[in-house]
Parts: C-alpha cells; sequence; structure tokens
C-alpha cells in the first residue's frame, strides 16, 4: 500500500470518528448531558482476557455493606477496566450450553425450566455486573443487588401490567405502548425501592445507575422466560431461537433503559423538593424521555437488514449511559477531593 493510499486511510478513519463524535454530542446536549469525552473502548474492555488472580473476584463481591464499604478515593474517579462480567457470562454459557445439549440428545421436559432460566438470566445478569464493576465507590453489596433483581424486577412486572390494564395506550399504541407503560412501571418500582435505601448510603450518581441496571436486569429476564414458555408450550425450536435473540438484544434494552431512566430520577431529585416535583420537573422528562423513545421505536413492526434498528438504538443508549457514567465518575473526585480537603483541614 501506497503512502498516499495510507494517509487517505487515516483521514477517512479521522473522519468518521469526528462524525461519531458529533453525533454522540449532539445527542447528549439535548438531553442535558455532558459531551463524552475520548475514550477506547478497547482499552475499556482490555483486562476481558487477561488472567486475574482467582480471589479477585470473591473480593469484588465481599464489598458494598455498612462494615466493607471502603473509604472514598480519588481513584474511584477513573475509569475502571470491567473484566468480571466476561467471565459471569461464560460460567452462564456454559450452564445454558449443559442444559441445550442435553435437551437436543434426550427432550426430556424436566430440562426445559433450566434452559428457560439459564437463557434468560444469563445476559441480562452478565451486563448488570458490567454496571456492578462500573460503580467504583463499592458500596452497594451483592445481597442489595440480588434484592434489586428479584423483588424491583418483580414489582416492575406487576405494575406495568397495573398500568396497561388502568390505561388505554395498549389500544392506542399498539406493542410501542410498552415504551410508556413499561418504562414507567420500572421506575416506579425503582423509586419505592430507593425510598427504602439510605440516601446517606447511596448517594452517588453510578448508584442510581446501578439500581435502575438491576431493576431492569429483573424485568427483562422474568420477561425474557415468560415470552419462552409461552412459545415453547407450542414449538421448542422457536423457543430457543427467542431465547437466542432476546439474549443477544438484551445489553440494549430494558438494562440500559431503566439504568438511564433511574439516573434521569436520582439526578433530578437532588434538585426539587417532593417526588412529584421531581416527576414533572423538565431535566427529569428531558432525559426520561430518552428510554421511552427507544422503547417505543424498538416495538415498531420493523427491523431494517441485520436488525439495524436494535443496533442503532442501542448505540444511543451506551451513549447516554457513557455520558452518565463519565459525570458519576468525575461527581466522585468533586466529592473525593473534598473529603480529602476536609481532612486536611481537620488535621491541621
Amino acid at each position: 500500500m501506497s503512502d498516499n493510499d495510507t494517509s487517505k486511510d487515516a483521514l477517512r478513519d479521522s473522519s468518521d470518528e469526528s462524525n461519531i463524535s458529533k453525533a454522540s454530542y449532539f445527542l447528549t446536549s439535548k438531553l442535558g448531558l455532558e459531551k463524552i469525552e475520548p475514550f477506547s473502548l478497547s482499552s475499556f474492555f482490555s483486562e476481558v482476557f487477561k488472567k486475574h488472580p482467582k480471589g479477585e473476584i470473591e473480593n469484588l463481591f465481599t464489598v458494598g455493606s455498612e462494615i466493607t464499604t471502603p473509604k472514598l478515593t480519588a481513584h474511584m474517579s477513573v475509569m475502571p477496566n470491567p473484566w468480571i462480567f466476561f467471565r459471569i457470562f461464560m460460567g452462564a454459557f456454559l450452564i445454558y450450553f449443559i442444559f441445550l445439549l442435553s435437551w437436543k440428545e434426550y427432550r426430556n421436559i424436566n430440562v426445559v425450566p433450566g434452559l428457560i432460566i439459564t437463557g434468560s438470566f444469563a445476559v441480562p445478569l452478565a451486563v448488570l455486573i458490567l454496571f456492578y464493576e462500573l460503580n467504583t465507590p463499592r458500596n452497594v453489596s451483592i445481597v442489595r443487588l440480588i434484592q434489586l433483581v428479584f423483588f424491583g424486577g418483580t414489582l416492575s412486572i406487576l405494575l406495568s401490567l397495573l398500568l396497561f390494564d388502568v390505561t388505554p395506550l395498549l389500544g392506542v399504541f399498539g406493542a410501542s405502548a410498552a415504551g410508556f407503560v413499561e418504562e414507567a412501571g420500572k421506575l416506579a418500582a425503582v423509586i419505592i425501592v430507593l425510598n427504602y435505601a439510605s440516601a446517606d448510603r447511596y448517594r452517588y450518581r453510578l448508584n442510581a445507575l446501578l439500581f435502575g441496571a438491576a431493576v431492569g436486569a429483573g424485568f427483562a429476564a422474568f420477561e425474557s422466560a415468560g415470552y419462552a414458555l409461552r412459545i415453547g408450550l407450542k414449538d421448542a425450536d422457536a423457543m430457543l431461537d427467542n431465547i437466542t435473540l432476546r439474549g443477544a438484544m438484551s445489553p440494549f434494552a430494558h438494562v440500559a433503559w431503566t439504568a438511564i431512566a433511574a439516573s434521569a430520577f436520582w439526578i433530578s431529585r437532588k434538585k426539587h423538593k417532593s417526588i412529584p416535583d421531581t416527576l414533572f420537573s423538565r431535566d427529569f422528562l428531558i432525559l426520561f424521555s430518552a428510554p421511552v423513545a427507544l422503547h417505543f421505536v424498538w416495538n415498531l413492526p420493523f427491523t431494517g437488514i441485520f436488525l439495524l434498528k436494535f443496533w442503532v438504538l442501542g448505540a444511543i443508549a451506551w451513549v447516554i449511559i457513557f455520558s452518565l457514567i463519565q459525570s458519576g465518575l468525575k461527581e466522585i473526585a468533586a466529592m473525593s477531593d473534598d473529603s480529602d480537603t476536609k481532612l486536611k483541614e481537620d488535621t491541621t
């Protein structure tokens, strides 16, 4: 390849990056979020395939209680390099594969519940662990996370069913009504759960992302299991296809949407005196409109070539999430600096 061709490729790559950056900035600015500072996805995931000490996973999962939450430091404001989520996914996938192999070989109906459960929970839980790793203050325990997944997930399904029942949206918008109903139901579950959580202990923006992701993961997994059961009663092969498709799409759907919705509420709640004031505030409604719109379009009856619609919507969701992560890390930096300054003043 000539030097001229190389320079053309470099210019083209630079132009592509510039266009992506412009599109990202346009989106975040319209939602009242920070512009995403340049960073490398390859660097972000650089620890995924590296060898780690066996006890490192255990160490991460033994923090977050009242006595095991570490002190806030400036180091926690650095973008982490998550990797445990991938180990969780591979472990869950291996279990799913064993169930799948057992079903293919023996067609024993007793295998189906395990097939549905592992297939429905594998990816949502792996994505949730990604958010857990991004929660750098390490102030949320794995026990609390499990509570959020199961209680928040089931409560959000109940609230969504109730909203579907008492509103005419399903008849008006069809499947896309879920954009309004389910996002409202999941957010209501998050708010109810947060009402019983300590505001002093869980006071960071990164906590909001994690709590929303946990409720979204529970909702996604239970909903996927329900679809798998319904389809499986008629066609086992169609059930497997559905599990595979929903698993592949789940990082871009409920987990991401509810993380954004919870962040919208969390950020606005600190500016307003009451929950009703928060829910009707302009800043909350602007950011909350993002998951509602993404979910609404997601359910419209078109996909595009190679499921293009879902990939584009997923990219938009994660641009928003990375902006929220960035602002959450800056919040940690500011709070850790304040605490360090105060500590110095107290000791002088």
